[in-house]
């Protein structure tokens, strides 16, 4: 077929920009006008160029939002500026305007028909078999913040999300947030070009492939995204599925194969192209992807599907073509973000999108209103309902349960198993009291969970026909309630895609699997120790939820809800070795000092308070440090405290992203401890009030820590006249801050009673100020601003050490930014060279322990190395 040769109207403008500007300033007003009345401009648009001065940046706006819009707008600008009579442009509008013959706009508008039903309905978590939901009913738009925001993988991604999530979109500029159909826009400085190269990420749940079936619906009902002719989505699902040399152009074809007589042009005007690469983390290569070197450079090009995808990403096939790449946080770091122009992060509902939701789920206003006054009143169901996936299935419980069962749940476990009894109901028509239905349930949710527990524990969210049929799972509506189905047609047969309707719904039939059938570990100071800091640090933590579901599932009330509604019985026996395992662990990790947070929640998925009626530890530390936590954590570590008497000997907050809003509702708590420790937080004056009222309130609190945490002059002043309340405080540590002498100065009527150790090393305190610290009224033998060789040295020494030794090398890294300021250190005095000896060692064994893939943080390593040794 011969192709009519199409010029970029979009490049033409780029190059002809100056000359433009010369050229249209004198009709700028008219030529807005003409695309107003076109629809090329919005009213908005309109504002926006005339709120700039003169007309020449009048023409420079034009032409910037022109940029964004695509090649369509920018032909009718053209077409406009060439009936302006005293405009002459160096190029024939008639050859730059895309013209394209009949059979090219006919292709173009059935697959436009053929994207609006592929996308027209959501299979919501198939909740009843087969349901579909028309898309503009339920679809909420998502809040996409532009941006890379990198994940703290040491914990479970939705939980880490669940916090992160807060500060994205409390913090987010208004001109950050954007919509799906912005993600291509230009929204940099003027002159420059649209991404071409977009990476969407967000946990499981989230939203992504709901983004994508929102582009290509919008793209399909000609609503959004009209710059490009056509919109070509491929999934590594169905990739996943090709074993031999490939070419993109095939790959196309495979799903569209009614372009196949225009599918050469389509490729060939490569910038009215958009390709949607849909769920990065579940390609079975994608850990290889970036590391590519053979690259396919022609749309009819063979390579292995791992070189096509990967010289897409990368521009090396069809470089002026726009691509958009979603995936998990857990595969990011295989991505060749090199060759990415932008970054997204979908944060998920807000709380108003949460309202939202309920409303055009249960149609009925006062029904929403109801069930989600029942939410709001439940911490843990409103703080995790940012996941829409999540959102759906808490509307599931209500709407097949009426309401919250007998006993709102009160943990994740209990709201999961509300979830399974209610789809087993729903499913069952309520038959489950009848003998052979109960056995049938059973099984199928035994096979299920066998499944859930063998993938969960490969690291496997994806299964094929083969793995059904290894555990005999049948194909039936039950199994489709937990399971969606993606049947991929393949040359010569279909072959079926599995997967769970969320991560967490398989983590859950994994805990159920080992709860009722497998062997159960009780979370024992072994597995928490810093040995397990060895394991691979993308997947560092993504046993959390797992860890929760199991404790829940040897809970008493939810065995007899299993019992009751589906014939499950976990062993009385197995649940009680549980329970003295954990209690046991929880004992060890109070009197070592040791991270504590999944076995507190672990004890709070229980909900038993006769569990720690045994509980007797000879010293009570909670250490729930390098961990940044959720209002759920905040939650289980003050139903612990609660349960606990006497003197908390220690509550270490180090490096937690403390809030004061999270230091409150531990308030009541804080009296009873002897040592606080809330360094590597940054702290506002409103925590600084906090910590006011508690040094007020406390007889007890006699070593505080502050270690960089940004305070200064303004902060201390607070504290020094709260000390002098209670003056029962002996010791602050303030290293790494933005202290002054004068606001050290302000200590000076509390040294040395109460106060006998004030450290201020890594402030704002000069030499010649130093000197004048034993002149003033401050005690010098109190107060520290350089090192000396006391002993308070050597125990800081062994803490930091003790820190490095048990954190992810990230964290480690973090930390010896803070303690290898080489200008600060005393060579002379005995126990530094000690300390950075010992650092050293470690250092060079996490640089053994690198393989090829971390060459930057070897580097970086190697770096701390030479600043240590020399």
């Amino acid at each position: 077929m011969t192709r009519t040769p199409v010029v970029s109207c979009l490049r033409t403008l780029r190059e002809m920009r100056g000359g433009l500007v010369d050229r249209v300033e004198g009709s700028v007003d008219l030529v807005l006008e003409t695309l107003v009345s076109r629809e090329v401009f919005t009213r908005d648009d309109r504002e926006e160029v005339l709120c700039e001065r003169g007309p020449r940046g009048r023409v420079r706006k034009v032409l910037d939002i022109l940029d964004c819009k695509g090649e369509e707008a920018a032909g009718t600008f053209l077409l406009a500026v060439s009936h302006l009579s005293d405009v002459s442009t160096e190029v024939s509008v008639q050859s730059i305007v895309p013209t394209h013959n009949a059979e090219y706009s006919s292709v173009m508008q059935k697959h436009k028909a053929v994207l609006r039903r592929r996308s027209d309905s959501i299979l919501f978590c198939n909740t009843r078999h087969g349901e579909q939901v028309p898309f503009p009913q339920h679809y909420v738009n998502l809040l996409v913040v532009k941006g890379h925001h990198s994940l703290e993988l040491k914990k479970h991604e939705v939980l880490t999300f669940g916090q992160r999530r807060v500060a994205l979109q409390g913090k987010a500029l208004e001109k950050r947030l954007i919509k799906p159909a912005q993600l291509f826009a230009n929204t940099n400085n003027a002159g420059s070009r649209p991404p071409k190269r977009v990476l969407v990420t967000g946990v499981a749940g989230i939203g992504k492939t709901v983004l994508v079936q929102k582009i290509l619906y919008d793209f399909g009902s000609d609503v959004e995204h009209v710059q490009f002719d056509f919109i070509l989505q491929l999934t590594f699902r169905d990739l996943n599925l090709i074993s031999k040399p490939v070419s993109f152009r095939d790959l196309v074809l495979r799903k569209n194969s009614h372009l196949s007589k225009c599918v050469d042009a389509i490729l060939a005007n490569e910038s009215k192209l958009l390709i949607v690469l849909d769920g990065f983390d579940e390609f079975k290569h994608y850990k290889s992807t970036a590391d590519v070197d053979v690259f396919v450079t022609e749309p009819g090009e063979e390579g292995e599907v791992t070189e096509v995808i990967s010289s897409l990403i990368q521009g090396e096939l069809l470089p002026e073509a726009s691509v958009l790449l979603t995936s998990r946080p857990m595969a990011v770091s295989h991505v060749p973000v090199a060759s990415v122009n932008c970054f997204a992060v979908i944060t998920g509902f807000s709380s108003a999108e949460i309202r939202d939701f309920f409303e055009r789920y249960f149609q009925q206003e006062p029904l929403a209103q109801q069930m989600f006054e029942k939410v709001a009143a439940n911490e843990i169901m409103l703080t995790l309902c940012y996941i829409p996936a999540f959102c759906h299935i808490v509307c599931s419980i209500l709407k097949d349960s009426d309401g919250l069962a007998r006993e709102s749940p009160k943990t994740m476990t209990d709201i999961y198993t509300q979830y399974l009894v209610a789809l087993l109901r729903s499913h069952t028509h309520g038959r489950v009291d009848d003998a052979s239905e109960r056995q049938r349930l059973r099984e199928i949710v035994l096979k299920l969970a066998n499944l859930a527990y063998e993938k969960l524990m490969a690291h496997e969210t994806l299964f094929y026909s083969s793995d059904m049929e290894a555990v005999q799972l049948p194909d039936s509506t039950m199994v489709s309630a937990f399971l969606d189905k993606t049947s991929v047609q393949e040359p010569g047969f279909t072959e079926d895609v599995f997967s769970f309707t969320h991560l967490t719904v398989q983590e859950f039939f994994a805990a159920l699997h080992c709860a009722v059938a497998g062997e159960v570990a009780s979370p024992d100071v072994e597995n928490n120790s810093s040995s397990r800091r060895q394991e691979d640090e993308v997947t560092a933590g993504h046993l959390d939820l797992f860890d929760r579901f199991l404790s829940g599932l040897l809970s008493e009330r939810n065995q007899r809800l299993l019992s009751r509604s589906v014939g499950l019985d976990p062993s009385a026996t197995r649940a009680e070795v549980y329970r003295e395992g954990l209690l046991k662990s929880l004992q060890a990790l109070c009197e070592s000092g040791g991270p504590i947070l999944t076995q507190l929640h672990c004890l709070f998925e229980q909900q038993d308070n006769s569990l720690l009626l045994d509980f007797h530890p000879s010293t009570l530390r909670v250490n729930v440090s390098d961990v940044s936590l959720s209002p759920m954590d905040y939650a289980v570590v003050k139903h612990f405290l609660r349960q606990t008497a006497g003197t908390i000997s220690e509550l270490d907050l180090t490096g937690s992203s403390i809030t004061a809003a999270g230091l409150t509702v531990l308030q009541p708590h804080l009296n009873r401890c002897r040592s606080l420790w809330l360094g590597e937080n940054t702290l506002d004056m409103e925590v600084i009030h906090v910590i006011a009222q508690v040094l007020q309130s406390s007889d007890t609190l006699t070593y505080l820590g502050l270690g960089w945490s940004d305070i200064g002059d303004e902060e201390v002043l607070v504290l020094a006249d709260a000390i002098k309340c209670r003056q029962s405080l002996r010791e602050i540590w303030m290293e790494g801050n933005r202290i002054s002498y004068e606001g050290l100065l302000s200590l000076s009527a509390l040294t040395p009673s109460p106060l006998q150790t004030v450290v201020a090393i890594w402030n704002e305190v000069s030499e010649e100020e130093e000197s004048l610290l034993n002149g003033a009224s401050l005690d010098s033998q109190c107060v520290t601003v350089s090192f000396t060789d006391d002993l308070i040295w050597k125990a800081w020494c062994q803490w930091v050490l003790k820190r490095c030794q048990g954190n992810s090398t990230k964290k480690l890294m973090g930390i010896l930014h803070k303690v290898c300021r080489s200008s600060e250190r005393r060579q002379d005095v005995p126990w530094t060279r000690s300390f950075y000896g010992e650092l050293l060692e470690l250092i060079r064994s996490r640089i053994a322990e690198c393989d090829e893939e971390d060459e930057d943080v070897r580097m970086r390593l190697e770096k701390f190395a030479s600043i240590v040794a020399s």
